[in-house]
């Protein structure tokens, strides 16, 4: 076991990494939450309307992002607790410290665990639901009905069309086919976002959308796709910074133990 100054010296570097790692968590979630073009309030009511467990995938979109920065908070004050302990020689401190970091060390290996096992089940099942939540989609417009507006500032913020890619007519190549728009007042074969020359200030389209017509000019992507390359972009950073914590975690406890036992030969803190 390394003596007390190399324990010390080690713990300190250790939570200055933890800093590191904690802004990690704590940036991304920044950036999704001021990234206006992405998921907003706009977007929010439509992807609400798609059960997810107990909760819904809107809700879910959004707590992710000050889950993230609530994450990288916590673990920004465990570092300081880390580091307080190991300058001030604090047993107390280290104790708790020490704790905290097992406690968090298992928690996350559940939940990657639980992760890599159901990924594909989840990922299946929140399609399947995003089908059912579109079916809500009543007018092609960006005022009259809330979720309906939703879904079309979807397709424009995300440049993505029905939730898997609209290939032609029908139920099983457009996803709009069995929607209460397009089975009721419904003019053209796909909505007016879903052409690349909609936006929210010129709501119109240059695309060839005749009802019951294979459509043309659409955007290429699903917006399952399309809000899973978004989702992905931000994880691969949380997962890279997830994983190196999960590593400095078991190396931190290592040294904050034996710090802590050294400490007690000497000190009654």
């Amino acid at each position: 076991m390394c003596n007390p100054k190399c324990s010390k010296v080690a713990l300190i570097i250790i939570n200055i990494i933890f800093i590191l790692l904690g802004l990690g968590l704590l940036i991304p979630g920044i950036l999704v939450i001021i990234n206006d073009d992405g998921i907003n309030d706009k977007v929010l009511p439509a992807l609400q309307t798609v059960d997810f467990g107990v909760s819904n995938f809107g809700d879910l979109a959004k707590g992710l992002s000050i889950t993230l920065i609530v994450m990288g908070s916590f673990v920004l004050v465990l570092s300081l607790l880390g580091g307080c302990g190991a300058c001030c020689d604090s047993k107390l401190l280290l104790t708790i410290y020490s704790i905290v970091v097992v406690i968090l060390f298992i928690g996350k290996l559940v939940i990657v665990i639980l992760w890599i096992v159901f990924k594909a089940d989840v990922e299946t099942k929140l399609k399947d639901k995003m089908k059912e939540g579109l079916l809500e989609f009543t007018t092609d417009d960006l005022t009259t009905h809330e979720v309906s507006t939703g879904w079309n500032y979807l397709n424009m913020n995300f440049e993505c069309c029905g939730i898997d890619a609209v290939t032609g007519t029908g139920a099983a190549n457009n996803d709009y086919h069995n929607s209460a728009w397009y089975q009721g007042t419904g003019s053209t074969e796909l909505p007016l976002s879903c052409c690349p020359s909609a936006t929210s200030s010129s709501y119109t389209s240059t695309c060839t959308f005749t009802k019951s017509s294979a459509p043309s000019g659409q955007h290429a992507k699903g917006c399952y796709n399309a809000l899973k390359d978004f989702a992905d972009k931000y994880s691969i950073a949380f997962i890279c910074v997830g994983v190196f914590i999960l590593l400095v975690e078991v190396v931190a406890v290592i040294f904050a133990c034996s710090l802590c036992k050294n400490i007690g030969k000497d000190h009654v803190v």
